[in-house]
């Protein structure tokens, strides 16, 4: 029996509405299912740039701390929410040619092969699950009877103090974000350091950055308990305990597929996925990450593969992560470890401050350092930027990535100036002064092998 549909794509989420349309451009014959999804913008990016504005303006036109009504907040933040609804808008989905279906739905085998909502079912060449995430929260703190915030709840007041447990992204924006708006900040993390998917000494800059702004951070393997004490939580560590009037979890999330019955279709849980993002079931694609550019990545793999021939697989060191925070941190490939551990010996670090921009000195904005991987020919293998505009910045380097384009190319490019984009140029000019060394490097090196082979001769004559 022939396939109804191309592509169906399940959930209404941001990310599922960016599939559908991609899908339809391609004029593939596609629907989506809202399956209990509501898209949204991300709140915690609108906050915290808001923050970062108000920062910016205390510094040049205030003596003393703003004082910020929450009121104001809340009505910028639904502004920015209301103007990107445009994007969502179904009468624009239907435009495109995306049949928009209402209600949620499972799959299903028989009578026959496919996803059935209200009674109907999709038959579709392939379906892609794109559905909502919800925050993780161990069961030590939902069961406490404590109440806490996730990073879905409305900010309805300003805490004296709060607590942030995990160091997920957007738990770092809202550390921030909180400390900005008067409250004391601690949060808890297992790993050694904040960020710690990203460069050690780049994150290392992002936390000393918060930490100057008050916010404690704690090491902390275990939480013994979590509990009411009065007015506050309290969260009992290894050693001690912390009181807070506010408990924020910001611990990963996870997906929303217990009612799509799988198991129709043989996919079991823990689902497995290939490099092309392939259930176990193939015509089962599933989009498995709550940050929208690694979503948005993902979803253009499985549009290629379905569109053309299936060869195409995720490479998530093309992909360009972010926290928005002040100052800004945006990172794309191999981190410094990862791209030894990989080319050993044939690894150069280019480590470029902001303070000698002219735009850096200009603005204040100072504090920043672009650190570029490369190998000795000049091919980028990761670049980690903290500072001002370093989230538009690493764009730069993801074009550069995607052409194959060698660090030395950034000479070639014109540059307004002043602008943070001269770094740069920086750059190639680094890289170049430490190519000269290197190659002086290895004549010596072989020099001295030279001699050392002569030597070996000497003695067995």
């Amino acid at each position: 029996m022939p396939a109804d549909y191309d592509f169906v794509i399940i959930g209404y989420s941001e990310t599922g509405i960016y599939a559908a349309i991609e899908a339809a451009r391609k004029r593939a014959r596609v629907a989506i299912v809202e399956q209990n999804c509501q898209p949204k913008i991300s709140s915690s990016r609108i906050l915290a740039q808001f923050a970062k504005a108000i920062d910016q303006t205390s510094r040049w036109f205030f003596d003393a701390d703003v004082k910020l009504r929450l009121e104001a907040v809340n009505r910028y933040t639904n502004a920015i929410a209301q103007s990107h609804e445009e994007f969502y808008d179904r009468a624009r989905l239907e435009g495109l040619g995306i049949e928009f279906i209402s209600g949620s739905g499972e799959f299903c085998r028989k009578p026959q092969t496919g996803f059935t909502v209200k009674g109907r079912i999709l038959r579709s060449r392939a379906y892609l699950i794109a559905t909502d995430y919800t925050p993780i929260v161990s069961e030590m703190v939902s069961g406490s009877g404590v109440e806490f915030l996730t990073p879905n709840s409305v900010i309805t007041k300003i805490p004296e103090s709060i607590v942030i447990i995990g160091d997920d992204p957007i738990g770092v924006e809202f550390a921030q974000l909180y400390a900005r708006f008067g409250a004391q900040v601690t949060m808890l993390i297992r790993q050694p350091h904040l960020l710690s998917m990203a460069d050690l000494e780049t994150a290392f800059l992002v936390q000393a950055a918060l930490e100057a702004e008050g916010i404690r951070v704690i090491n902390t393997l275990h939480i013994r308990e979590v509990c009411q004490n009065g007015n506050r939580k309290r969260i009992e560590i290894e050693n001690y305990a912390i009181e807070t009037d506010e408990l924020l979890i910001t611990a990963g999330w996870q997906q929303n597929v217990s009612s799509l019955n799988l198991q129709a279709l043989d996919i079991d849980s823990p689902i497995q996925l290939n490099d092309r993002l392939q259930t176990n079931h193939p015509r089962v694609y599933w989009i498995t990450h709550p940050v929208q550019s690694i979503a948005r990545y993902q979803t253009d793999v499985v549009l290629k593969n379905l569109s053309l021939l299936p060869i195409f697989k995720v490479d998530y060191d093309r992909v360009v992560q972010s926290v928005a925070t002040n100052p800004e941190f945006a990172w794309i490939g191999l981190t410094e470890t990862q791209a030894i551990r990989r080319y050993r010996r044939g690894v150069m670090i280019l480590r470029l401050p902001f303070n000698v921009l002219t735009q850096a000195q200009i603005t204040g904005a100072t504090t920043g350092l672009l650190k570029l991987i490369v190998r000795r020919n000049g091919q980028i293998l990761g670049a980690h930027i903290v500072g001002e505009n370093a989230i538009d910045l690493i764009h730069l380097i993801s074009f550069a990535m995607s052409e194959n384009l060698k660090v030395q190319f950034f000479d070639r490019f014109s540059y307004a100036s002043p602008t943070f984009a001269e770094i740069f140029r920086n750059a190639a000019h680094e890289y170049r002064k430490l190519q000269r060394n290197h190659f002086l490097q290895d004549l010596q090196e072989s020099y001295f092998a030279w001699q050392r082979g002569r030597t070996n001769l000497e003695r067995r004559s």
